[in-house]
């Protein structure tokens, strides 16, 4: 049963023994939100994932304790069921504790989890959302999710359930106006694009991989279903890497032109003047 003042604490000064889950959006310090900042300066304790980018954490003060809970693919350096004893043991202490998450801790964080082990124990727990990793990608490349011309909706979808004749339900997935973003998918990727092939949607309907979305260190490549896999070959990009398909991918191109033609005018504006 939830306790009654889990959700929703007040804005201001956290509450001792309470936990605040806290989106760190996409890494870029500058896309952190305000209350998100608020909460790192206030915090006694900051355990923090592997997806928390660095701008993001010389943002938390140097007297408050952080602790690393990091998971990779394939390797858990603390057990999801660790984590949330740690942070009850630590609110029972009366520490006041950001539970910081990559993106926004709503979307495939595992927050369902960690709330409900808080719940049960009876601590106090805001939530504060983030910048998640399609928002921001998309915002890096000058394209939208969704658009009246292109896409009337939109899937997040973790890829972790995606392999070759089996996880999602393809034939749902392929459709012409939506966008499709998967996450945690790098290693799915030949899976996805066979399985949506395979639903229907044509060989060449555009593909967009984007790692390190925001940051100085962002990569991208754009292709279609036939030839992604092959161009991710010729081109590594490293995990974690976003998979988007869609009609908006197609946006891409026609963007980055612009942009290179804006910038050709206004340099040859101010060497005229």
């Amino acid at each position: 049963m939830r306790a009654p003042s889990t959700v929703g604490l007040k804005p201001g000064r956290l509450k001792p023994g309470s936990v605040s889950l806290v989106g760190a959006g996409s890494g870029a310090g500058d896309l952190l939100t305000l209350k998100a900042l608020r909460c790192l300066q206030d915090a006694d304790v900051v355990v923090y994932d592997r997806l928390v980018g660095d701008d993001v954490l010389q943002m938390i003060p140097c007297h408050v304790e952080q602790r690393y809970v990091g998971k990779a693919r394939g390797h858990h350096s603390v057990p999801q069921d660790e984590i949330g004893e740690l942070m009850i043991q630590l609110a029972r202490q009366g520490k006041r504790i950001v539970r910081l998450k990559g993106g926004d801790p709503g979307v495939f964080g595992r927050m369902g989890e960690e709330l409900a082990a808080l719940d049960n124990a009876g601590i106090a727990c805001d939530i504060v959302p983030g910048i998640t990793a399609a928002s921001a990608a998309c915002a890096a490349m000058g394209i939208p999710l969704t658009d009246r011309a292109h896409a009337q909706s939109l899937r997040l979808i973790t890829a972790q359930l995606c392999r070759e004749g089996g996880g999602p339900d393809w034939a749902s997935l392929a459709r012409t106006d939506e966008t499709l973003v998967f996450y945690m998918g790098l290693n799915k990727l030949e899976a996805i694009c066979c399985g949506l092939r395979q639903a229907g949607l044509a060989d060449d309907w555009p593909v967009m991989l984007i790692a390190n979305a925001s940051l100085s260190n962002q990569q991208y490549l754009v292709g279609t279903l036939a030839d992604m896999p092959e161009r991710l070959i010729d081109t590594p990009l490293p995990s974690p890497c976003l998979i988007m398909v869609g009609s908006v991918v197609s946006m891409v191109k026609e963007r980055q032109s612009m942009l290179i033609s804006l910038a050709s005018s206004s340099v040859a504006d101010t060497e005229e003047h």
